[in-house]
């Protein structure tokens, strides 16, 4: 053999190995899996187009236009967007990602954050600043009062501007996120979305977080989706996975809607773009890939937005956007009815010439990816086009995908992308908000919730008289009251007089969310005091009343709110509590008392939650004088304290009073907890909270560790 046909047979074997060795190969399937089915509808180069070109070969649904934002060499890779609150454009750009078929160099620090400009206020960017440069993949970002806080593969930073030139001068670390993603860029957290009830979500995550002077505070939330996160006027989350176009929920206000199940999922998982899709990782199955070269359904949904109080007006509130990159398409999703009257949606579909139907946005340009949206400022919906030929990772890169690619040239011409923006016929600019107090008034969600975000985040407590005036305001908008009433909530500024009016509304959404915070103007979150029980009762007799908010009146007014901690937790009821009957009655009845009314922060194991509540496991203010725990439950507790001896840092100085509750719930609390987690002290008796109250019936202020 020559060495020329000797070099040939290496180099084929070993590609031959690359090539029947993937990843994303599944057993069984090496028959299927080496299919040529692909050459009959795309057998050719895949064409690079210039951003003008491309965006020539966009079809979008009557009455919108699409409009070119930004583009490369501006920005290459972007995966996110979002807007500081001088309306500058930030973006995300994934640059290691995929750069070939193999992932070369995915873990080198080359992702950029870039802040956009448009300074001649023509609609394009046209001046761009580098943020940081040497980020990990970075993910997702969030504005707080004093900086940025991005995520990227395995960590969340906290990132500053000192100078005020949009460059980051400080950064630091605060807690490990994201970090699945150094083994699997697909599935690890993502998104940092800022919701009505003042806490950030994030998908493919066990955990929401908030920034509350200057720390972040974590706690335990539902798991959702994959990629992205939204929200609505209502509080409802949206989300969804690869092979789903939506999922959605309002957990928010205790799962009263749907009617059944949790959630609402998309209707369908169909999908009608305007091009042949043979380049998607598992097309070689029978069946995958239509008569007409199209596939039947979706498996690469990314992020997603939702249209709720922005520039497109009556008719398409409550959209669903959602991104379909591998399909090249953007489909959107119609409520039946306005929320929350149905759980049903409508798939938007368009008639087409020549594919007889299409979603609301397609492209015949195969290196069109909307991988992430966006709701702007202006109302309107922004894409984030990847623009890339492969977008599947290497962890799950099938041999037919990869050889596909690499024939069809996929895999090259990287460090491109666009950000578009989507239009309505007569879109009509409106204002920007003039202050923080008026933007939770502002006609379109993302001011009103950029708004209280600035005024929680800020814990602007000189802001709390003027919100308050609008939560009381019966000529205000419904919705700029309800920001008002979680914005109180955020500052701890909440009064009973302020939710009894607010439960007296006739608007729905109002009387609703005054039940929802009731717990919070007593200082708790997730105890629905017992003096609002007759105000529910008599809203849910009232006649003409939504179904939603009378039943949701209904139950707490007979059960309280139901309860919110997520975190698993067997307790393990000790030996001398079960040997004691009286002991153990009190300590089981605390047990769901607990769980109601402290579990959330203090959580289901005792152990706390950092920067938000202390330990209760073997702490001496727990197994100490039995006289110090009740006045802290009774009256709360501020300043500074020591725990065990150690002083106590991070957590707010403050624990509110909980003197409400009648003397039975707060005896078996305290002895749930005196005898739960390893502590061991006995009971407290409802004799020992009525001494309590009778013997400081003058107090009514919080006591200090000094006091004691």
């Amino acid at each position: 053999m020559n060495l020329s046909r000797f070099i040939f047979l290496i180099a084929f074997i070993f590609s031959s190995f690359s090539l029947f060795s993937q990843n994303g190969d599944k057993a069984g399937e090496k028959d299927i899996i080496s299919s040529l089915n692909w050459k009959k509808w795309s057998p050719g180069v895949v064409p690079v187009f210039t951003p003008s070109e491309s965006l020539a070969q966009f079809k979008v649904a009557p009455g919108f236009k699409v409009e070119l934002v930004a583009h490369e060499p501006m920005v290459k890779d972007p995966v996110f967007v979002d807007w500081d609150d001088e309306g500058r454009m930030w973006v995300g750009e994934l640059r290691t990602y995929m750069m070939d078929l193999d992932g070369t160099n995915e873990g080198e620090r080359m992702s950029r954050v870039m802040v956009l400009e448009d300074t001649d206020q023509d609609g394009v960017m046209d001046k761009a600043t580098p943020f940081v440069e040497d980020m990990l993949n970075v993910r997702c970002i969030a504005f707080v009062p004093d900086g940025v806080l991005i995520v990227e593969s395995g960590g969340l930073w906290h990132c500053q501007d000192l100078d005020g030139d949009l460059k980051c001068d400080k950064r630091e670390k605060l807690i490990d996120f994201a970090t699945a993603a150094h083994g699997n860029i697909e599935h690890a957290e993502n998104a940092l979305h800022f919701a009505l009830d003042n806490w950030m979500y994030n998908s493919k995550s066990s955990r929401k977080i908030a920034w509350r002077r200057g720390s972040l505070i974590e706690m335990p939330a539902k798991a959702r989706g994959q990629w992205g996160m939204a929200s609505d006027s209502f509080g409802r989350l949206f989300f969804n996975h690869n092979s789903q176009w939506f999922e959605a929920d309002w957990a928010t206000y205790d799962r009263q809607w749907p009617n059944k199940g949790s959630s609402v999922k998309a209707p369908t998982n169909q999908v009608y773009g305007i091009r042949p899709n043979t380049a998607l990782n598992r097309n070689y199955r029978p069946g995958r890939i239509l008569e007409d070269g199209r596939v039947a359904s979706v498996t690469t949904i990314s992020g997603l937005a939702v249209h709720s109080h922005g520039a497109y007006g009556d008719d398409w509130e409550g959209a669903i956007f959602s991104m379909s990159p591998g399909t090249n398409t953007v489909g959107a999703f119609l409520p039946e009815k306005l929320f929350p009257a149905s759980d049903e949606y409508v798939h938007q579909l368009y008639p087409d010439a020549i594919w007889k139907e299409r979603e609301f946005l397609a492209s015949t340009d195969e290196r069109f990816r909307p991988v992430n949206a966006s709701m702007g400022p202006d109302g309107c919906l922004y894409l984030v086009d990847f623009y890339r030929g492969v977008i599947q990772h290497k962890r799950y890169l099938t041999s037919y995908l990869r050889r596909q690619s690499a024939e069809r040239q996929l895999d090259k011409h990287i460090g491109l992308g666009r950000i578009y923006r989507i239009v309505p016929e007569g879109h009509k600019k409106v204002e920007r908000s003039t202050g923080l107090v008026a933007g939770l008034s502002h006609p379109y969600l993302w001011w009103r919730l950029r708004s209280q975000k600035r005024i929680v985040e800020g814990d602007r407590q000189d802001l709390s008289s003027t919100v308050r005036k609008l939560a009381e305001d019966k000529k205000a908008n419904p919705h700029a009251r309800v920001h008002a009433l979680w914005t109180l909530a955020g500052l701890g500024k909440l009064k009973e007089e302020t939710i009894r009016q607010a439960i007296e509304e006739k608007h729905w959404f109002v009387s609703m969310t005054g039940l929802r915070l009731a717990g919070e103007s007593k200082g708790v979150t997730d105890f629905f005091p017992d003096e609002f029980k007759p105000l529910a009762e008599k809203v849910a007799m009232r006649g003409n009343v939504s179904p939603t908010l009378a039943s949701y009146a209904a139950a707490v007014s007979k059960f309280g709110y139901p309860s919110r901690v997520l975190k698993a937790y067997k307790d393990k009821e000790a030996n001398w509590v079960k040997k004691d009957k009286n002991l153990l009655s009190a300590y089981r009845k605390g047990r769901d008392q607990y769980g109601v009314s402290c579990g959330a922060c203090h959580q289901a194991d005792g152990k706390g939650l950092p920067n938000m509540a202390p330990t209760l496991a073997k702490s001496d203010w727990v197994t100490g004088d039995a006289n110090r725990l009740i006045g802290v439950a009774v009256h709360g507790l501020m300043g500074p304290i020591k725990v065990n001896g150690k002083a106590l840092e991070g957590v707010p100085p403050i624990m509110p009073a909980h003197g409400f509750m009648k003397d039975e719930q707060l005896s078996s609390i305290l002895t749930y907890v005196r005898n739960a987690w390893g502590n061991q002290s006995g009971v407290i008796s409802t004799e020992d909270i009525a001494q309590y109250r009778e013997r400081e019936s003058t107090r009514v202020v919080p006591w200090t560790e000094a006091e004691f």
